[in-house]
């Protein structure tokens, strides 16, 4: 039985949306000695986000797999304090990429980063991404700290579509790189038998602006669009979680590009209590007037004759060789 009309029916309250969406899945268990430090870098992981995001525009999801209660009182305040605007909480690990493609495809925003909870956040990253979408018809995916040992990896449709407009060089500090390696714990990362990836990078260059070729998992931003044209295949295991299978490989076949930033805009912490990113100077991070258009060119080639062209152009060496 009910009394009385609902008060909401006439309050015709608009919806407000915002043009970016920032998604990071946690998962902190308890008893472990690997996540020791884990609470307090996710702390800073979701500060130096705050403190870099243009909040007017852009609204953030937490995904809470699992973890132990201490993370979940944390990120309840932060709903609390309305500094986040959605909190989802699973009662099992189900995985990063389980996670992400369900929020992802529930999303309205037109573009998604996806950060792992040890990301540190610079500034000025999201006018740095925005330029690259604005300027680079086709790219889907642009990592926010350079990946040019990635500059293959699922990016057939980038190397067939252009190949003569790959160039090579030093595009990028050697810093930005040794960031990244400082932070997997491996300062020869980008120097292996095969290439030096710190002396020259493959990248696309368009009015001034040159963005390696490339890019990675541990934050990056996408179109929104294509979680909805990629397939509906249900992921398999919580880890590793099948980037590749479900996520990776179904972008490239659709035509899209993977490119990253030549300036790191991120750190990636790990599980070491890292000390000094936050005496980083942040000044104001309005998201500049956007003029992206809907630039993406359907593919007309088959992406299995791509696929087997790339691999030839590989064999043969024939990637940028001036």
């Amino acid at each position: 039985m009910r009394i009385g009309i609902n008060p909401e029916k006439i309050k015709k309250t608009k919806i407000s949306y915002k043009n970016h969406r920032v998604i990071i899945p946690v998962f902190i268990p308890n008893n472990d000695s690997y996540f020791d430090n884990s609470l307090k870098i996710l702390k800073k992981c979701i500060k130096s986000l705050l403190e870099t995001i243009d909040t007017d525009n852009t609204n953030i999801t937490i995904i809470n797999n699992d973890s132990k209660v201490a993370v979940n009182e944390f990120l309840l305040e932060l709903v609390k304090l309305k500094k986040i605007d959605k909190y989802v909480v699973s009662s099992v690990n189900y995985g990063k990429v389980y996670s992400i493609l369900a929020e992802a495809r529930a999303s309205y925003e037109p573009f998604i980063t996806i950060a792992d909870s040890d990301v540190f956040f610079f500034n000025d990253w999201q006018n740095s991404v925005n330029e690259v979408f604005e300027k680079f018809k086709n790219v889907g995916v642009v990592g926010l700290t350079p990946d040019p040992h990635l500059a293959c990896y699922c990016n057939n449709s980038l190397i067939f579509d252009k190949l003569f407009q790959i160039k090579k060089g030093n595009i990028v500090a050697n810093y930005d790189l040794e960031l990244f390696e400082k932070g997997i714990g491996n300062n020869q990362f980008f120097n292996n038998k095969k290439n030096n990836w710190k002396e020259r990078q493959y990248y696309l260059e368009k009015d001034e602006l040159k963005v390696v070729v490339g890019a990675g998992h541990f934050a990056s931003t996408y179109r929104k669009e294509l979680f909805h044209k990629i397939p509906y295949s249900n992921p398999i295991y919580v880890f590793p979680g099948g980037e590749l299978s479900f996520l990776d490989t179904p972008i490239d076949k659709l035509g899209y590009y993977r490119v990253s930033l030549n300036r790191a805009k991120v750190y990636h912490m790990g599980n070491l209590d890292t000390e000094g990113f936050e005496r980083i100077k942040i000044t104001e991070n309005k998201i500049a007037k956007l003029n992206i258009q809907n630039n993406f060119i359907y593919p007309i080639v088959p992406y299995f004759i791509k696929k087997y062209a790339v691999r030839v152009i590989i064999s043969l060496n024939k990637l940028a060789k001036k």
